[in-house]
């Protein structure tokens, strides 16, 4: 990457330049304490790249991040934020510029579930299923664009779900709204940022065997695995791949693509 003279010092001075020799890219890992999340945190870690991880379980967040700095010897922060407060996703950011930290790679996992049909859904509800995922992942994609176009160079995945493609079955309207959502974002913040080099694209994972799978009642996880042509749910590192692939060199002309990974239970 060539950089003006008249820019050089403060790209020096506020970010981590992508090309400089020995460095790694820092990671972002919003929703690590669990799940996708700690599995995509757990796969950039094995790769030597420093992270941030953020989350709301604070305790689960530094037993993590300790694990992974003892395991591979990189740095890790942990963060506990309301990711739906922009005010404390600006915080953040803030702090992590205080140390010299700049985002490479931003992975927008964050999210909740909460299985009920539609009569069931609440206004507070959908207001905070909307805010946690969708305003979430726009809060922190809003908070790293800055310093990915300084640098011309930048990735993001946002954590869609096959929900956001074809609807849920049982009525789940306010996290498909969300997930829908998150498709949209992902397609415009494309649109604006491939000039900048910063790729943006999102991943659908179909059902997962998480904590959020668990909160699933049988007869409803049974219903669901009966409609995967694969016969099973998904497997987190499956997921984790599947990002990894988005934010490497082999997908450097990908932009504003939302991959399935579903087990063959939507095609699209």
């Amino acid at each position: 990457m060539n950089l003006k003279a008249t820019n050089a010092t403060k790209l020096i001075q506020d970010v981590y330049i992508h090309d400089t020799p020995g460095k790694k890219e820092w990671v972002l890992v919003t929703g690590a304490s669990s799940g996708f999340g700690e599995e995509f945190a757990r796969q950039y870690a094995e790769k030597g790249h420093p992270l941030v991880l953020v989350a709301r379980r604070l305790d689960r967040l530094q037993t993590l991040a300790e694990t992974l700095r003892q395991q591979h010897g990189i740095e890790v922060v942990a963060e506990q934020v309301d990711l739906s407060d922009v005010a404390a996703v600006i915080q953040l950011h803030q702090r992590l510029r205080e140390r010299d930290i700049a985002i490479d790679i931003l992975i927008n996992n964050a999210g909740i579930g909460d299985f009920v049909s539609f009569p069931e859904i609440s206004s507070d509800k959908w207001d905070r299923m909307l805010n946690i995922h969708l305003k979430g992942s726009f809060n922190c994609c809003q908070a790293v664009l800055a310093g990915m176009k300084e640098k011309k160079y930048g990735k993001i995945v946002n954590v869609s779900s096959v929900a956001g493609k074809r609807g849920d079955f049982i009525g789940n309207a306010h996290y498909t709204a969300a997930k829908a959502g998150i498709i949209g974002l992902t397609r415009s913040l494309a649109l604006y940022a491939a000039p900048f080099g910063i790729n943006v694209n999102a991943i659908a994972p179909g059902l997962v065997a998480t904590e959020l799978s668990d909160e699933m009642s049988s007869e409803m996880k049974a219903t669901t695995i009966s409609r995967i042509p694969a016969g099973r749910l998904g497997r987190p590192e499956e997921i984790a791949r599947a990002a990894a692939f988005l934010v490497s060199e082999d997908a450097s002309y990908i932009f504003g693509e939302t991959l399935s990974v579903n087990g063959g239970s939507y095609m699209d």
